[in-house]
């Protein structure tokens, strides 16, 4: 190895031996000798690596995982729609409750439940409840109360229905909406859980069972007596039970009494009202307040609450009365029978005394005073109107005082008062036949100067004030015995004989002159040896016997105007020998008793008893 190769890298001058030229070789080159092969020795290069493979993203493979995970899904999902599944779910059991969508309180409301069982298997041990409205009542009895409706419904099938109808009697105020919600509970076959399934129905109630009207005057003067007249009528077509009145007074006001009297602070107890038939209370007090206040009086009908409290159960109806407060320059009391209430009830063919007291009430000396009475009303007397200390002018039926009558009133000094008096007549009962509604109106007017008015100008102040006057009807009742005519035969001696039994015939009948009377009924005891045989004619008179009191009832129900109703019943007497030589009585005194349903007055009438003596 040359020297100058052994200072070089082993490598390196193994390669520059390997390409470097042979300078001792012959340059000649025989012709004849085969050429050599140069064979070339060194080191490769290797070759360079295969390019990198390209990974793919972790979002694509995210994307198709989750592309692959909804087709199993949906797959899944498709075999569980087009096959079914046996879970029972309560969703798949449907409650559907029917009924008329608007009703009117107190209608007998017929509802049908239908229990659908959507699911693959069977339901069993089914119960359905309907939780029923507060105020609702049986509709074979609505004296009771039903405030839930249960019934049993078993087992359901597969897709099967089970269906259940009943009837019940709702009440509740107008424009309101009654909820009726439903469940069913039930099991499944090999499990004691518990499933419920629920249902609603809403219902809305037109018209009210009742209706609340409120009258009073429009105006009063501070601290002047005040009577606000509230009227229930029924608008059911069944009787109403347990009706009671909620009043809320107005700030100022003073409650003094009322009729009927409350049963416990502002609450009333109306009792019970026949379809149609009304009933009044009259609420008397005294208002205070600054001129034009306006107070509000509201009173709210409904059922008593069942626990004894002195509230509404369900509530009907509102009523409202609006007083305008007033300070009156002349103050006027106007008084008719005695009587200073706003609504005044007589009997036919009346005579009636009326006394008019005026009082300034003002500061200054009030001129030129007039109070005019005028009388109108299908019920007054032609010609009955006595002017007293007025004038009265028959153009248009009334009584004025003024100085030209009462010099006292063309000048009133402050505080100053005086009093004036007239009267008049209601028809009799015979020119009253056929009238409804007979009433007479009293209306007061009052005029007067104030010359201390503070602008140097007379002012000229008016008030008015009315009365009215209702008539009552009256009712003839009738008792009579008979021993032949009609559907009864009576046997025994005449005139009857000790220790023989001999009967009668008793005949009562009712004759109503003018309005109509509700609730009609007459009774009357029978002495201990008289006895009641249960013979009626007719057969369905409504006639009862109390054997305990002795006491036969007849319940005639409603007497309209002008109407008369008989009944007959049959009685037997079993004198005594201490009884001979006189003449036993057969029947007590006969009572009657209704409501006259104008003026809301009870109605009375009476028979003398009855004896042998026929």
């Amino acid at each position: 190895m040359p020297p100058e190769d052994q200072k070089k890298d082993p490598l390196e001058a193994l390669n520059e031996r390997i390409y470097r030229a042979n300078t001792n070789a012959d340059a000649r080159v025989r012709e004849y000798e085969p050429k050599e092969q140069t064979k070339a020795y060194g080191w490769t290069p290797p070759p360079p690596p295969p390019p990198p493979k390209k990974r793919m993203p972790w979002t694509l493979k995210f994307l198709i995982g989750a592309g692959v995970f909804f087709l199993i899904a949906g797959g899944i999902a498709a075999f569980f729609i087009w096959h079914g599944t046996r879970a029972i779910s309560s969703d798949r059991v449907q409650v559907t409750l029917t009924a008329p969508p608007s009703i009117a309180s107190g209608d007998t409301v017929t509802f049908v439940v239908t229990v659908h069982n959507g699911n693959p298997a069977g339901i069993n041990n089914a119960t359905l409840f309907v939780q029923l409205p507060d105020g609702t009542r049986r509709a074979d009895n609505d004296s009771q109360t039903m405030g839930q409706y249960t019934d049993t419904l078993g087992s359901i099938p597969a897709g099967g229905d089970a269906t259940r109808t009943f009837q019940a009697k709702l009440f509740g105020a107008q424009n309101n909406t009654l909820t009726v919600p439903a469940r069913v509970e039930y099991h499944t076959e090999g499990s004691n859980a518990l499933f419920v399934s629920n249902g609603t129905l809403a219902l809305t109630v037109t018209t009210s069972p009742v209706s609340v009207q409120v009258s009073s005057v429009q105006q009063s003067a501070s601290g002047q007596p005040l009577t606000v007249n509230v009227t229930v009528r029924s608008n059911a077509s069944t009787p109403l039970s347990g009706v009671a009145l909620m009043a809320a007074y107005p700030s100022g006001f003073t409650f003094s009494s009322a009729n009927p009297a409350p049963a416990m602070g502002s609450y009333f107890l109306v009792g019970d009202i026949a379809p149609g038939e009304q009933k009044t209370v009259q609420v008397t007090g005294t208002l205070l307040g600054q001129e034009g206040d306006q107070r509000v009086f509201r009173f709210t009908a409904g059922t008593a609450n069942p626990d004894g409290t002195s509230s509404l159960g369900v509530t009907y109806a509102e009523g409202d009365g609006v007083v305008t407060v007033t300070h009156p320059f002349l103050n006027v009391g106007l008084s008719v029978g005695q009587s200073n209430e706003s609504t005044i009830t007589t009997m036919p063919g009346q005579l009636l005394n009326a006394m008019l007291t005026w009082q300034n009430t003002l500061s200054d000396t009030l001129s030129n005073a007039r109070i005019q009475v005028k009388l109108s009303g299908n019920a007054l007397a032609a010609g009955s109107i006595q002017n007293g200390s007025g004038f009265y002018s028959s153009t248009d039926s009334s009584v004025t005082f003024s100085s030209q009558t009462n010099p006292s009133l063309a000048a009133l000094a402050p505080g100053d008062s005086g009093v004036g008096s007239f009267s008049f007549a209601v028809k009799p009962a015979a020119q009253l036949a056929g009238v409804s509604n007979p009433t007479v109106t009293l209306t007061v007017s009052v005029s007067g100067t104030n010359n201390g008015s503070g602008n140097g100008t007379p002012q000229t102040l008016t008030s008015t004030l009315t009365r009215t006057i209702k008539v009552g009807t009256q009712v003839a009742l009738s008792s009579t015995l008979a021993r032949t005519g009609g559907a009864i035969t009576n046997t025994g001696p005449v005139p009857p004989v000790a220790g023989t039994e001999t009967t009668y015939t008793v005949q009562w009948s009712a004759k109503n002159a003018l309005n109509s009377v509700g609730g009609a009924k007459v009774s009357a005891v029978l002495p201990d040896y008289v006895k009641f045989t249960g013979k009626l004619d007719p057969a369905n008179s409504g006639i009862t016997y109390n054997d305990a009191t002795h006491t036969v009832t007849w319940t005639v129900g409603d007497l309209g105007s002008g109407a008369t109703n008989a009944a007959s019943f049959q009685v037997s007497i079993l004198p005594s020998s201490s009884q001979n030589g006189t003449s036993p009585v057969v029947v007590g005194t006969a009572s009657f008793t209704g409501t006259d349903r104008f003026t809301m007055g009870q109605v009375t009438a009476q028979a003398n008893p009855l004896t042998i003596s026929l």
